[in-house]
């Protein structure tokens, strides 16, 4: 899912890593709005809030929304980071690390959830996990996937459908874009129902979901991993015999 790339990836690559990440960011995205009043998957809405703060000269208000955008920001150099430094050296790593920090960084934030003055901290930390995921699903995927906002999917999903009337284009490839954005937008709504109506009940431990989903993910890769390297070592000995 995460450690294929390049002619090796393939649809069904994409559409795993998309339902996947689509979920978490939509559990995260409505824990953000419910604990903290925040929505932390997406930056268009604190754009706005900026330009509304600058206006008005709110000076602190301004300078908190962007420490958000930064926070996002930070989060999808950090994949970048990561992944250009260590593909060349251990390619495992450029795309474990940056899932391991967001398992950790959600962990913080169940314990920092317990503090009404760490909330400014929470919401750092949430821009910023959402920020690294997209980066590592948009660098994996090939720019293919989007997972922590909906904007660009439903649009997507918009042109390809009208292709599809119209029959312009590769009736397959347009097939698969409506399939993967559609995915993506249900996965997220859903994540976000869910995480509704769990966190009335459970609180701060609703993002156990995400981290478990997450390692989920990297057990699944390593499994996939493994097993290539199996083949390739069968494939060896019989080329030898």
């Amino acid at each position: 899912m995460l450690s294929s790339k390049g002619i090796k990836r393939t649809f069904k690559h994409n559409l795993f890593l998309a339902i996947f990440f689509a979920f978490v960011a939509g559990i995260i995205n409505v824990y953000g709005l419910i604990n903290l009043g925040v929505f932390t998957t997406n930056l268009t809405g604190h754009v706005g809030e900026l330009a509304v703060s600058l206006e008005m000269l709110q000076w602190k208000e301004a300078q908190k929304v962007l420490f958000w955008i930064a926070a996002f920001g930070f989060g999808s150099f950090t994949s970048s980071l990561l992944v250009g430094f260590f593909e060349d050296r251990k390619q495992k790593l450029s795309y474990v690390l940056p899932i391991i920090i967001e398992i950790l960084l959600l962990m913080w934030c169940i314990f920092l959830s317990r503090d009404i003055e760490q909330n400014a901290l929470q919401i750092l930390i949430l821009l910023y996990t959402m920020g690294l995921q997209n980066g590592i699903v948009s660098v994996v995927s090939g720019k293919v996937v989007r997972t922590t906002h909906l904007t660009g999917m439903v649009t997507d999903l918009g042109l390809a459908l009208g292709k599809l009337i119209l029959k312009k284009g590769n009736e397959v490839f347009i097939k698969r874009n409506i399939r993967l954005s559609f995915s993506i937008i249900v996965s997220f709504i859903t994540g976000g129902i869910a995480c509704a109506f769990m966190t009335i009940t459970h609180g701060e431990k609703v993002l156990y979901i995400p981290i478990f989903l997450l390692i989920c993910i990297l057990i699944y890769d390593f499994k996939t991993i493994e097993r290539s390297i199996n083949r390739v070592k069968r494939l060896k000995k019989k080329l030898h015999l």
